[in-house]
């Protein structure tokens, strides 16, 4: 697994975890200056959502490895987890690990539900996607709102990861993403946890599943849409999840 680190590594370490259609650091490019003043942040990319392209792995493998490099590098303590749409499972499977202290954690726009319909509808967009990026990226990210965020080298980034994705691996992605099952109780009495939710996020379908594990807050942010509020209010973001941020 390549892992990206950015900052002062004696400085509390912020561990983020992308999501599928803004794959590695292409995710956090608006929060990764306010981090680096007090954070050492590091950025897993996820197998499978990498370039040069890996084979999928699950939830539970990325966390496996991504803990084992937090082991060969000496990093027990996360002062701050951060998870965003499918990257909340992989940082769920991070919360899980008890003997891995973590701080402060915040998922933003969960996706941790099992159906399979809703696997397949991730699977039509990725597809979708996928397809746009191989065959016309400039005319597709002149075009595709959500991608308005990027500079153009996290553009090339998003079509080197698509381009090398089959549509095997798509579909393992997509359904994944809604094959995920909660544990009744999550044993983090020392961690503060909060879940966001846009007001017009689509990941609100995974509210019933959060609101019954009954672990930390959470909070709907009004107006907001997937992963909108990190990219045009970082600022405020990171103070709803729990940091002060100079």
């Amino acid at each position: 697994m390549n892992v990206q680190t950015f900052g002062d590594s004696e400085k509390p370490v912020a561990l983020l975890v992308h999501s599928i259609f803004y794959p590695g650091v292409t995710s956090y490019r608006t929060i990764l200056p306010l981090l680096i003043k007090d954070y050492y942040v590091v950025i897993p990319n996820l197998e499978g959502l990498d370039y040069p392209h890996s084979d999928f792995v699950s939830a539970r493998c990325q966390s496996d490895k991504i803990i084992d490099w937090l082991k060969e590098h000496n990093i027990d303590r996360i002062a701050f987890l951060l998870g965003s749409s499918y990257g909340t499972s992989v940082a769920f499977e991070i919360l899980k690990d008890i003997n891995l202290k973590i701080d402060k954690a915040a998922l933003d726009a969960p996706a941790m539900k099992c159906s399979k319909i809703q696997g397949l509808k991730l699977y039509m967009e990725m597809k979708k996607t996928s397809n746009g990026l191989k065959r016309h990226p400039k005319e597709f990210f002149s075009k595709a709102k959500k991608y308005r965020y990027l500079n153009k080298e996290d553009e090339q980034h998003c079509i080197d990861v698509y381009s090398g994705i089959d549509n095997d691996c798509l579909k393992k992605i997509a359904f994944s993403c809604y094959d995920y099952t909660l544990p009744s109780r999550l044993y983090r009495d020392d961690t503060s946890i909060v879940f966001l939710f846009g007001e017009k996020d689509k990941a609100k379908i995974n509210l019933p599943e959060i609101k019954s594990l009954g672990a930390g807050k959470i909070k709907i942010i009004d107006g907001m849409s997937h992963m909108q509020y990190m990219f045009e209010a970082p600022h405020q973001f990171l103070i709803e999840c729990g940091l002060e941020i100079s």
